[in-house]
C-alpha cells in the first residue's frame, strides 16, 4: 500500500533542471512570503534565488553558506561555514547573529538547521567547512570544542545548549509533521538517520536508528510531507521513507543529491539541490509546513 501511495505522489513528476554551473549546491529554502526559493552554492561562496521566472544571485559573498530554513516569522535562517556561525536575515535583508561560539570556543561549521513552532532553533555542527578533503567549503581551521554537536538555541533566553553530543558527523535535521519526533542524519563513519521522541519541553528520549545506508547512498538533508513521510537525499536519488522507516520509493536524479525542500504556492513542489545543479519536481503531496 505504501509503495502504491508513492506512485500517487509522483505520477506527475515533470523533473526540471532550473540552473546548473555550480560546484556543490545545498540548502534549498522556499520563502513563502515572496514566493521565491533560495539555495547555497557553497564552493562559489554565493547564494542563488529563483522566482519561477529567472535565477539571480541572492547573496555574494555568502560566507560559504550551507543549510537554510525559515523561522516562524518567515525570516531566513542560514548556516555559514566561512564565518562558523548561524544567522537570520529579515525582510529588509538585515543579518543578525544567532550563534558563533559555544563555551567561548568557535563553532565548527554549522551545516543544517530547523526551527520548532515555539521558535527554538536546532542546528548541526560538523567540520566540513574547516576540514574538507573533497572541495573548498569555507576556510581551513581547527575544531575548537573537540566535538561535532547538535545545538539548541533559545531566542528568548539567548542560551545555546549542546543538545546531542554522541554523533561523529551530524548533518541533516528536521522535525516530523507534529513535532513529536526529531530526526538527524549522520554522515560520518556510520551513515544513518536517527529518530528521537521529543516532548513539548523539548526533552528528547528513545533514540533509535530510523534508517541506515552506505557510502553510495548517503542521507544528507531531508524534509517531511503532510503525510509525515521523510524525503531525503540518497546518492543520486531522492528517497521517500514512510513513518515506519520503510523506503516506499525514490526519484532518480541525474546528479548526486544533497538536500530538498517543499515549496510553491500550494506546497507541492519539491526543490532539489544536486551537485552542480538545482532541480524541481511536481508532487501530489504537500510539504509538512503547508498542511
Amino acid at each position: 500500500m505504501n509503495k502504491k501511495q508513492f506512485g500517487e505522489y509522483t505520477k506527475n513528476l515533470n523533473l526540471k533542471r532550473i540552473h546548473t554551473g555550480s560546484v556543490w549546491t545545498e540548502g534549498p529554502c522556499y520563502l513563502k512570503k515572496i514566493n521565491k526559493v533560495i539555495w547555497s552554492d557553497i564552493p562559489n561562496n554565493r547564494m542563488l534565488s529563483f522566482d519561477f521566472k529567472k535565477v539571480e544571485i541572492f547573496r555574494s559573498p555568502s560566507n560559504f553558506s550551507n543549510g537554510n530554513t525559515t523561522d516562524n516569522q518567515g525570516n531566513l535562517v542560514t548556516c555559514e561555514h566561512g564565518a562558523r556561525r548561524v544567522t537570520t536575515t529579515n525582510q529588509n535583508n538585515v543579518i543578525t547573529l544567532i550563534a558563533d561560539e559555544y563555551n567561548n570556543k568557535r563553532l565548527n561549521s554549522p551545516n543544517d538547521v530547523c526551527v520548532h513552532s515555539n521558535g527554538t532553533i536546532f542546528f548541526t555542527d560538523p567540520p566540513y567547512g574547516i576540514i574538507n578533503p573533497k572541495r573548498v567549503e569555507g576556510f581551513p581551521g581547527k575544531m575548537m570544542y573537540d566535538g561535532c554537536y547538535v545545538f539548541k538555541y533559545d531566542p528568548k533566553t539567548k542560551l545555546l545548549e549542546a543538545f546531542i553530543t554522541d554523533m561523529d558527523r551530524p548533518n541533516g535535521i528536521a522535525f516530523s509533521l507534529d513535532e513529536s519526533n526529531l530526526f538527524i542524519s549522520n554522515t560520518g563513519d556510520e551513515k544513518y538517520i536517527r529518530r528521537y521522541d521529543i516532548d513539548k519541553n523539548l526533552k528528547i528520549t528513545n533514540p533509535i536508528e530510523f534508517a541506515k545506508t552506505d557510502p553510495d547512498y548517503v542521507f544528507d538533508g531531508f524534509r517531511f510531507d503532510a503525510d509525515n513521510n521523510l524525503w531525503t537525499s540518497y546518492g543520486d536519488r531522492v528517497a521517500c521513507y514512510a513513518p515506519s522507516g520503510e523506503q516506499i520509493g525514490f526519484i532518480k536524479i541525474p546528479e548526486r543529491v544533497s538536500n530538498v525542500d517543499f515549496g510553491g504556492i500550494d506546497g507541492k513542489i519539491l526543490f532539489i539541490t544536486a551537485s552542480s545543479s538545482f532541480y524541481m519536481v511536481s508532487l501530489n503531496i504537500k510539504g509538512a509546513k503547508f498542511k
